[in-house]
């Protein structure tokens, strides 16, 4: 098993309940959008999933990968929690170094042992899907984009026809875990968790998880491979309703706080407590 692919992930997150019909073929992979975001140098991503319905109680993880082959954004959901579901991502693009890829895959082997692993020989393992952004795919599909956006929009309809995510090679990891730890959660319990991690100078955010439904009031939660040495990142936790099943947010709340990553591939460790953490009114809802 490559180090890569491996995602330390401690969370007790409460697992709603699904269908277990099988995957169907939808096609339609729908259209991006792209234009100059608010974030300076990188664009925004909007990923929508739809009809993903054997997925619903599975690790879902989408990752962008630049033409060098180096991962640049990666976000977790676990459980995915649903049918459908829909990512923000602040900078997640940058805007050089393209052409980029969408890689997105749901922990679907019997093991669900939380990294990606398929065969694409026997068509076993994870079911997984890559979307070029700038609008080609092998076969080609239809693209547009819309520079009044200031971001790439992607709506993507479950489909069997998979791809191999370590084609030709995996994905480099441009450094090393972030680690949050959740204290003090008793008043969140039931409700939608989320977390982005972000440069603070630039506000991209490298690494997103969510969780769709809290159950543990100190769970920890490790997101590999995203944290530079020494650098200064946000962690901004949100928090809202998420009433089931329309999704529709709720009593949103937002914390911020900032903290230096270490050296020496030690990562991003930070321990977070709403009781002492600020609470901000500038953040957009999940």
């Amino acid at each position: 098993m490559r180090t890569l692919d491996r995602i330390a992930l401690t969370v007790a997150a409460a697992l709603l309940a699904a269908s277990t019909s099988s995957c169907f073929a939808v096609t339609d992979l729908e259209r991006f959008s792209k234009s100059p975001g608010s974030t300076g140098n990188f664009s925004d991503l909007r990923l929508t999933v739809r009809g993903m319905t054997s997925h619903v109680n599975e690790m879902f993880e989408y990752r962008i990968i630049d033409r060098d082959n180096i991962l640049q954004s990666r976000g977790i959901i676990l459980p995915l929690g649903g049918p459908d579901a829909t990512m923000f991502v602040p900078g997640a693009v940058p805007k050089q170094n393209g052409p980029f890829k969408l890689d997105f895959y749901a922990d679907h082997d019997p093991t669900h042992n939380m990294h990606y692993d398929r065969d694409q020989v026997a068509g076993t393992g994870d079911h997984s899907w890559r979307v070029f952004l700038d609008g080609s795919t092998d076969p080609p599909t239809p693209s547009s984009f819309d520079v009044n956006k200031g971001q790439y929009v992607v709506s993507f309809d479950h489909n069997t026809s998979f791809n191999l995510l370590t084609d030709p090679v995996p994905p480099r990891e441009i450094g090393s875990p972030a680690t949050v730890r959740l204290s003090n959660m008793g008043a969140f319990l039931g409700k939608r968790l989320e977390i982005r991690i972000a440069d603070a100078s630039s506000k991209r955010v490298v690494a997103f998880y969510r969780v769709p439904s809290l159950a543990d009031v100190a769970p920890t939660i490790t997101i590999p491979g995203m944290m530079e040495d020494d650098v200064a990142y946000t962690v901004e936790v949100y928090t809202d309703d998420n009433p089931l099943p329309t999704g529709n947010p709720g009593s949103v709340r937002a914390f911020r706080v900032e903290q230096q990553s270490g050296a020496n591939k030690s990562g991003l460790d930070v321990t977070f407590d709403p009781a002492k953490a600020p609470e901000v009114h500038d953040a957009a809802p999940p």
